[in-house]
Order: C-alpha cells, then structure tokens, then sequence
C-alpha cells in the first residue's frame, strides 16, 4: 500500500503494549454501525483504503523491531490514542528504557492543532502524554464503569456485553474516547457497544 494514498486524509493511530488492536476493532465495528464512513490499516496485506476522511491504524510497540517502528512514523498522525505502556512481563530495565523512548518519539510528532489521547490509568502513559508539546491538545480517559457477568459485562443502563476480552471495560473506555472525539455521539457509542461480538 502507498502511503501517498493517505495523505490527505485524518490519520488517527492508536497504539499500546496491550491492546491497539483490540480497541481498533471496537472503534471500527462502532463507526461501522453508526454508517460514519472510515478507512483503516491492521497490517500490510489487511486495509481498506477508498474515500473516507479518516483512516485509523493500531500498532503494539512491545514487539516492534527499528525497521517497523520507522516506517510506523512515516504515517505521520494527526491524533494518537497511547493505551498501555507498562509492561508488567520486562524485567529489563534498559527494554522498558528503549520503548518508552519510542512512544516519546512518536508523541513527539504529534502536529500543532493535533491530539493525543491517553489513558489515566496507565502511569507510563500519563507521562509521556503530558510532556510540553507546543499546540497538542490532551485528553484522558478511563475504564467504562461495569460489572463482569456470565459472558462479558453490563454495563451503566443496564447495557450488556457479551465479549471473552477481559480487558473491554478498559478498550471500550479507550474507544468512548476516541469516538467522541471524531463527534460521534455517546448514546451511538453506548449502543452499538451492546453489538459488539469478538471475532473467532
């Protein structure tokens, strides 16, 4: 795919050590139900690229060798959601150093005018999100209020989720977000959560 084909389109990049891709899914199956046109990149041989506005990639950056991590770059965000950078399975202090560096890089070329969204939850995250970047909005957020049910989760108005993701609370709420800030209403939000289906 060439990357020239995006260039005018709003670039959103959703990243994290757990979680990017899982959170793509539900803002995809979201902007899907809700008929809000979208174009997206999973991997290089899994894109859907036409005439939409928008295009929206994950990344994990726990496995993310140099090579890939430059060509991720390339793809030059206009918002980025950073989810999860603690990484409780490193016990080598100078493997958390190096991506830790990544993700400040990446924040780093966040555009005047654009934004980094980020999860309050995750220390890592917060203080990489909140360095000084002249014209960056912040926003954070948090994990969905919920109860683990038989199946999945309900959530506030008694909305069920039946999903195996034993991280949604913490995905969706990452999604809310994400959703929200392309203008996507939250009660559209909330209700096509309640179809949301993990892939087999």
């Amino acid at each position: 795919m060439n990357i020239a084909s995006i260039k005018d389109k709003q670039r959103i990049a959703i990243i994290g050590n757990e979680g990017a891709y899982e959170i793509t899914k539900i803002v995809l199956h979201v902007l899907s139900n809700v008929g809000k046109s979208h174009d997206f990149i999973l991997s290089s041989n899994d894109y859907q690229i036409g005439d939409a506005a928008i295009v929206i990639t994950p990344c994990d950056f726990s496995n993310l060798d140099e090579i890939k991590f430059e060509e991720f770059l390339k793809f030059n965000h206009h918002i980025a959601l950073i989810h999860h950078v603690e990484d409780e399975k490193s016990k080598n202090d100078h493997a958390v150093e190096q991506f830790i560096e990544k993700y400040e890089l990446f924040a780093d070329l966040t555009p005047k005018s654009g934004t980094l969204l980020y999860n309050k939850e995750d220390n890592l995250a917060v203080v990489i999100s909140e360095k000084q970047r002249e014209g960056v909005s912040l926003v954070e957020y948090e994990s969905l209020l919920g109860t683990k049910i038989d199946g999945g989760f309900r959530l506030e108005g008694n909305l069920n989720i039946l999903t195996k993701n034993k991280n949604f609370l913490s995905h969706a709420g990452a999604a809310k977000a994400l959703l929200q800030k392309i203008s996507i209403p939250s009660d559209q939000i909330m209700g096509a959560f309640t179809t949301y289906k993990d892939k087999k």
